[in-house]
């Protein structure tokens, strides 16, 4: 009976298979995973957008300072120097950022999981590199027994 190092509502991993209901189901042999490894993807918007934005709020903080005067200047200009650098921040805190493990499958790359959940996505993350150290392992074992050859031979016959 195989070993599950994590099992949750879209992923399962064993000690031999690491399976992937969504997207689409995926199944990938452990052994055939090479070159495992963690990305992050910020999602943020391009330069042209922060340029746009910055003209847009200089050109309205002229306007506003021009139609208004006295102490209404004041708060116009506490306003286009406060905003700025608050909704940079703003910003920031709230574009998610996608965690993705990514592997080297039958030699081409593959997404293994991502998510932006940064819990569940470490836990996936232990869980697999549990699954690989265990399945190291028992290839280690087996190969100390003599018949680790055999069982690689069948393996590729099957």
């Amino acid at each position: 009976m195989p070993t599950v190092f994590y099992q949750g509502h879209d992923v399962v991993i064993s000690d031999d298979v690491f399976a992937v209901w969504k997207p689409a189901p995926q199944v990938y042999d452990l052994e055939g995973l090479e070159d495992v490894h963690v990305e992050h993807n910020e999602i943020r918007p391009a330069m042209p957008v922060w340029l746009a934005v910055g003209v847009l709020v200089v050109a309205g903080a002229t306007a506003g300072w021009a139609l208004v005067g006295g102490p209404g200047a004041y708060v116009v200009t506490a306003v286009v120097i406060a905003v700025p650098p608050m909704a940079g921040r703003a910003l920031r805190v709230f574009t998610p950022i996608m965690w993705s493990l990514r592997a080297t499958y039958a030699g081409a790359e593959v997404t293994l999981f991502e998510s932006a959940n940064v819990f569940v996505f470490n836990r996936v993350r232990k869980g697999l590199f549990r699954a690989l150290r265990a399945n190291a392992a028992s290839l280690d074992r087996l190969d100390r027994a003599g018949y680790g050859e055999a069982f690689r031979r069948l393996n590729q016959s099957l």
